[in-house]
């Protein structure tokens, strides 16, 4: 008996070990996760400035800052700049250490839109200011095989409700305040787009209000309540820069009713070059 009593000491501290080197075996790594897929849908992607975050517009598909978009009024791309990052998304870069508008793709166009005036002298007095807050001027694309409208001659503009976007192209969606009889044989610009090419066929202008001042007095100014349509129609080249200047006839659209009041019936002629 004393002789196995050794014997199973051994044994016993032998199981010991083997049990402590298997608690100490290394644990295999954690099995990676699988990498978060990329979404296929750009985040900023955009048709339209409204499907952006404020202080952003779209432009030419994508949100960028409102600041740095040719299409806008106030765009800066005149910046000193070491990257394109500091000129901003669309087609402002940075071309020799100065943001610059960059030609937009080739066959696409631009489009500026702007308006002009003359004074006007009514039968009881001088209007001495013409201020009108224009927020909206959209362009209409051509159906196949429709025809443009081509015209310098005047026209009065036609009061619609309709506030449809198919076929629409928004120039200008900000809203702006315009004297028109600051515009006397000059032009101010209210916007540009870079668009396709084509044949467009009618304008859509929207007037929220205007005042008028005749001899010094200020009045308030009835405007249309609908947005206002003129069948006049342009074609665009590919690549081609065109303008086309609305210019206000004030002597046959600002209209004196007999309770003394003043309306907006506007009369345009649309000139293009």
């Amino acid at each position: 008996m004393k002789k196995i009593l050794p014997f199973l000491l051994v044994l016993c501290l032998a199981g010991a070990f083997v049990l402590c080197c298997g608690c100490t075996q290394p644990v295999p790594p954690p099995v990676p996760a699988p990498p978060t897929p990329v979404p296929t849908v750009d985040p900023t992607a955009c048709t339209r400035d409204a499907e952006c975050v404020p202080a952003q517009c779209c432009h030419p598909t994508g949100c960028i800052n409102e600041r740095f978009r040719p299409s806008c009024t106030d765009v800066i791309c005149t910046l000193e700049c070491s990257g394109p990052l500091e000129c901003g998304a669309g087609h402002c870069g940075c071309v020799d250490g100065t943001c610059q508008v960059i030609p937009g793709p080739a066959g696409q166009s631009t489009l500026i839109v702007a308006i002009k005036d003359a004074p006007k002298t009514t039968g009881t007095g001088t209007i001495t200011e013409l201020l009108l807050n224009i927020s909206e001027v959209s362009v209409h694309r051509a159906s196949a095989g429709q025809t443009s409208p081509d015209t310098d001659e005047e026209m009065e503009a036609v009061e619609s409700d309709d506030t449809s976007l198919a076929g629409w192209t928004v120039v200008v969606n900000r809203t702006q305040t315009v004297d028109l009889l600051e515009l006397t044989n000059v032009s101010r610009v209210l916007g540009q787009k870079t668009m396709d090419a084509g044949t467009y066929t009618q304008i859509r202008l929207k007037i929220d209000s205007g005042t008028i001042t005749v001899d010094d007095t200020g009045y308030p100014l009835t405007v249309p309540s609908g947005v206002l349509k003129l069948n006049r129609g342009f074609v665009l080249e590919p690549d081609q820069t065109l303008t086309l200047t609305l210019d206000l006839n004030v002597d046959k659209s600002v209209i004196r009713t007999g309770s003394g009041q003043y309306m907006l019936k506007p009369v345009f002629a649309v000139i293009s070059g």
